[in-house]
């Protein structure tokens, strides 16, 4: 017959010792699922720029290539300055679609009824209307 010393030394964990286990995993699962819901939405954001600040070099480069006249309409630039010309953009907070302004070659982020620049706010507190 074993003792009792024996017998606890042999035995699995304790219910307590489960517990304590998942709950601290849990909350290492719910801290990782945060952090990685705000790295997705910076990265929309940082396509956001990025595609914008394509489309803006597209423009000048369009007008260094015809002495300084900038194109009537964006879709000029493809394929020559511009591969592909997305009709709309998506942040992380907002979308909407691209303005052009063909006097002065200026591209800005206006919201989803086109009427007006992006008052929104991303990710880092900075409205899309001042990309």
């Amino acid at each position: 017959m074993l003792n009792r010393s024996t017998r606890k030394s042999n035995s699995g964990f304790t219910l307590i010792e489960m517990l304590v286990v998942v709950s601290v995993l849990g909350i290492l699962v719910s801290i990782a699922s945060n952090h990685h819901g705000r790295v997705l939405k910076k990265s929309q954001d940082a396509a956001v720029m990025l595609e914008l600040s394509s489309i803006r070099n597209a423009v000048h480069q369009f007008a260094l290539d015809n002495m300084g006249r900038f194109p009537q309409a964006l879709e000029e630039l493809k394929p020559a300055h511009l591969k592909n010309l997305p009709n709309r953009w998506r942040g992380s907070s907002a979308s909407g679609y691209y303005f052009y302004d063909p006097r002065e070659g200026r591209v800005d982020l206006y919201d989803d009824s086109g009427s007006k620049p992006a008052e929104e706010l991303d990710q880092g507190g900075r409205k899309y209307a001042d990309y």
